[in-house]
């Protein structure tokens, strides 16, 4: 598996592209391109990478716009990432564990890592929702996907099925064969 750079975004089939870096420098959002994706007819999003923009290292600050009619990712929980959210305009529907929950302008949600808390968002509305996205972008992120039954681990770039049969710690290990006698000897 080529290993590929880390401020990719290819798992989840985004454009790798990104822009280059304007540390230091007032960044107007609103004359920024909006750098759009979609997958299938259930998903999409415009976003401005603000935080690329200016640089920034170790929290990401994005400005997300959610389309009418779309739904922003699949939904998941983060086991190593914090992630903020605060809408600007507009209004969707937060998903969040077993509940739905109106979500529109001057609300701010918080998921904690570790929770087990799934979320996403969907925009069943006639205007685009437009938000900011806070957080960290750890390398070693494991996200798991409840309703697509599948896990993505960053620091493998892979996206595998979840939950699969756990394997004992010994399972495929040549428990009784000699020390020094294993693949790279």
């Amino acid at each position: 598996m080529s290993k590929k750079d880390p401020k990719s975004r290819s798992i989840a089939g985004m454009d790798d592209a990104l822009p280059e870096p304007r540390p230091n420098v007032p960044i107007r959002a609103k004359d920024e391109e909006l750098r759009g994706w979609t997958r299938g007819r259930r998903f999409e999003g415009r976003e401005v990478l603000l935080s690329r923009l200016g640089g920034a290292q170790q929290v990401h600050v994005n400005l997300a716009i959610l389309p009418a009619g779309k739904q922003s990712c699949p939904f998941h929980f983060h086991l190593r990432e914090e992630e903020h959210f605060y809408v600007l305009s507009g209004r969707c529907i937060l998903r969040s564990g077993d509940e739905r929950h109106e979500f529109g302008e001057g609300d701010y949600v918080c998921f904690p890592a570790g929770t087990g808390v799934a979320h996403c968002f969907e925009n069943p509305f006639e205007d685009d929702c437009s938000m900011l996205t806070i957080g960290p972008r750890d390398p070693h992120e494991i996200a798991v996907y409840p309703d697509s039954g599948k896990a993505m681990l960053r620091a493998l770039d892979a996206v595998v099925r979840w939950p699969q049969s756990t394997l004992d710690y010994w399972d495929g290990e040549d428990v009784d064969g000699p020390v020094g006698d294993g693949p790279d000897r």
